[in-house]
């Protein structure tokens, strides 16, 4: 594909038009000279080409040739055309766009700020000729200050190296390179509303910046594997970049998190902790009440934070049992009492009390319970229950497929853990099979499950988009049929009529080969959001498939598996994003190297530490396939997890030791609106346990 530079483009806060009065072409090596505010300016653009990739710098020099203009900002911007203006082309940009394609005369433009990003790159892909070119940054910003503005402010003053990257389509499809960042036309920076930032860089000293870009065209068989290869060279060219660099105390974007303990001990300080959250109540109850905020400590109400529906905190949280997706009781109870003989009976407690208040007689069950109120929840649609940060419907009452599955895949291994020590809980066991029983009964023809199912077993259709075709509503309405894969899988091994369910499971394994691996997109994997594409959709494609090929052989399921991680790798920080000075992410030298991004609209602005869920089958899955990538990443994100883990060497400042924020904000979300800015934290819920043990146990026991 063609790929050709344009000349430079220059804003200003003010609005003011900037004449440039000398630019000289020579070669490879564009300069342009001008004045603006007081300072005179020399930009220099080198686009040095070679066969099929190109190296463009940009190097900015202001030196201050007169009296300053107060509150005077400046910006720079590049744009890289890409093919000749009669392709569509697919768009791949870490963590925020998989499924988007530029084309058809249509002209658009989205722009994504640096740290909001897990790599910096942006693909364009041709889905007929099997062409891509990937646009890289080589070396990412490592300074920001805090930006200067007031509420409502969208254009802003920021000393900052953060620069932002984008893609569009005017008369051809383009890659948008500025500096200082800019977030188009919508973002998520200031406010629900969506209202767009820019940023200028304050005129007040002399400055330079030098910014490197890499642009490759080459063919690649399939858009996915375009990304992967580009992200896989990408990390590459950081480190081997920062190694460059090694004699600067600086240079640190490229190294992993250190910790001041073993991962081991990381487990063993959040077993610890969470242990002091079980509780028990009348008259026959007992759970752990593990969501809180860890700077205020236990009993105390999660910190905030925002769905697509809900602000956090409230109250309910002190006085809700979870059994599913964001707290996992049955799980703590069994990696508690694998490692504490006095938790046997406490996790026998806990398990009991959900067997008996929560499993419907068709296989059915709740996995939330409200101990105040004394009775089992549905996950949406129950106007008198607790609420929690779910996706609403409230036309029906249900629970979501991956709230059901969680709970009874624990319970499975709770079962067989129990009776291997000589505690037969027949009553376990039956719950295990109505379950297994309710998803053969509901499988549709195609393989799939629907996303939320009523109490009587009816599929609930919700949060619909009309914009969508039938076709996305049909996707979206099934996106969660691979997540009971893995629980069929180990039923096959336990039942006695297994082979049934592992041709449920196999038929799973065949809607998604053909609707999510062939498709290349992965969506609906939480239950806080609209069904969107999300790091935990390609994570749950990629464990199950690899689990469908260990229980059967086939090979297809291990390419669906391989296909799907590369993807999920991508959702994961191959450099450090710059922390503000003042926070405690900062402080704590917090590095996002192996932090998981979370979905496509809040992409990398916040992170948290839920990739460990399945990075035992990531790691096995580059030793089998021997992409090494796969083993190098988890290794990363085993490392990023365990990072502001409160232990006793440095409390950071939380009511006790194995505790840890729910996620870190690494560029601003919905700050006008009082939710998160730059190095904040907050939290937490349950599921950080179960991450930060059992993810990371079943990994450890790998090495």
């Amino acid at each position: 594909m063609k790929v050709e530079l344009q000349n430079l483009k220059i804003d200003t806060l003010s609005g003011e038009s900037v004449s440039i009065q000398n630019c000289r072409y020579s070669g490879d090596v564009r300069d342009y000279e001008f004045e603006y505010a007081g300072f005179h300016f020399a930009v220099k653009d080198t686009w040095e080409k070679s066969k099929t990739a190109f190296k463009f710098t940009r190097k900015i020099n202001a030196k201050k040739r007169g009296e300053a203009v107060p509150g005077a900002g400046i910006s720079f911007s590049a744009e890289i055309y890409v093919g000749d203006g009669g392709q569509t082309l697919r768009v791949g940009v870490p963590s925020a766009v998989y499924d988007r394609r530029v084309g058809g005369g249509k002209r658009e433009y989205h722009s994504f700020m640096e740290d909001r990003l897990p790599g910096g790159i942006i693909l364009f892909y041709d889905d007929e000729t099997k062409e891509a070119v990937t646009v890289q940054k080589l070396v990412p910003a490592i300074y920001t200050e805090k930006e200067v503005r007031v509420k409502g402010q969208s254009r802003y003053l920021h000393k900052t190296e953060v620069t932002s990257m984008g893609y569009g389509r005017g008369d051809c499809a383009f890659a948008s390179l500025c500096w200082p960042y800019e977030e188009r036309e919508t973002s998520v920076a200031l406010d629900s509303s969506g209202t767009y930032v820019k940023a200028f860089y304050p005129l007040e000293e002399d400055f330079e910046i030098e910014l490197f870009y890499y642009i490759e065209a080459k063919a690649a068989p399939s858009f996915t594997e375009a990304l992967f290869e580009g992200y896989c060279d990408l990390a590459d060219r950081l480190i081997e970049a920062q190694h460059a660099d090694c004699g600067s105390d600086v240079f640190q974007y490229a190294e992993p998190a250190e910790l001041p303990f073993d991962r081991k001990e990381g487990m063993e300080y959040r077993r610890d902790s969470v242990s002091k959250t079980y509780r028990e109540f009348e008259p026959e109850g007992a759970g752990f009440f593990f969501h809180f905020n860890p700077q205020k400590g236990y009993g105390s109400q999660p910190s905030g934070f925002g769905t697509v529906n809900h602000t956090i905190p409230h109250e309910t949280y002190t006085y809700v049992l979870e059994y599913g997706f964001t707290g996992r009781q049955i799980d703590i109870a069994l990696s508690l009492a694998k490692e504490d003989p006095g938790m046997v009976k406490k996790g026998e407690k806990v398990i009991d009390f959900f067997v008996k208040h929560c499993v419907c007689k068709n296989g059915w069950l709740y996995s939330l319970y409200d101990v105040k109120g004394e009775r089992p929840f549905a996950s949406f649609g129950d106007r008198e229950a607790p609420r929690l940060h779910y996706m609403d419907y409230p036309e029906k009452q249900g629970n979501y497929l991956r709230t059901m599955t969680e709970p009874m895949k624990d319970l499975l291994a709770a079962y067989l853990w129990y009776r291997d020590r000589g505690i037969e809980k027949r009553e376990w066991m039956e719950a295990v099979f109505l379950f297994a029983d309710f998803l053969i009964e509901k499988q549709n023809e195609d393989g799939s499950w629907y996303r939320a199912y009523t109490p009587k077993g009816e599929p609930v259709f919700m949060n619909e988009r009309p914009e969508c075709t039938e076709e996305e509503n049909d996707r979206g309405r099934k996106a969660s049929t691979i997540i009971p894969v893995m629980f069929l899988c180990d039923m096959a091994e336990f039942a006695p009529k297994g082979e049934e369910y592992l041709e449920a499971a196999k038929r799973a394994g065949e809607y998604s080969l053909l609707h999510e691996v062939k498709e290349e997109l992965y969506q609906g994997g939480t239950m806080d959001n609209p069904n969107i594409v999300d790091k935990e959709a390609a994570q749950y494609v990629m464990a199950g498939m690899y689990h469908l090929y260990k229980s059967t052989g086939d090979r297809r399921y291990l390419e669906g598996s391989i296909q799907a991680a590369k993807q999920f790798v991508t959702w994961n920080y191959i450099w450090n994003a710059p922390m503000r000075r003042g926070t405690i992410l900062a402080e704590k030298h917090f590095r996002t190297k192996g932090m998981g991004a979370i979905n496509s609209v809040w992409c990398g602005g916040v992170v948290d530490i839920y990739s460990l869920f399945h990075i035992k089958e990531l790691h096995l899955l580059g030793r089998e396939t021997g992409i090494v990538f796969f083993e190098r990443m988890a290794e990363w994100i085993s490392f990023a997890a365990a990072q502001i883990l409160s232990c006793p060497r440095d409390r950071m400042g939380f009511g006790d030791t194995g505790m840890q924020p729910e996620g870190f904000g690494i560029c601003a979300q919905g700050m006008d609106d009082g939710m998160i800015e730059k190095g904040d934290i907050w939290g937490t819920l349950g599921w950080i346990y179960s991450a930060g043990i059992d993810g990371m146990a079943r990994y450890i026991q790998e090495l």
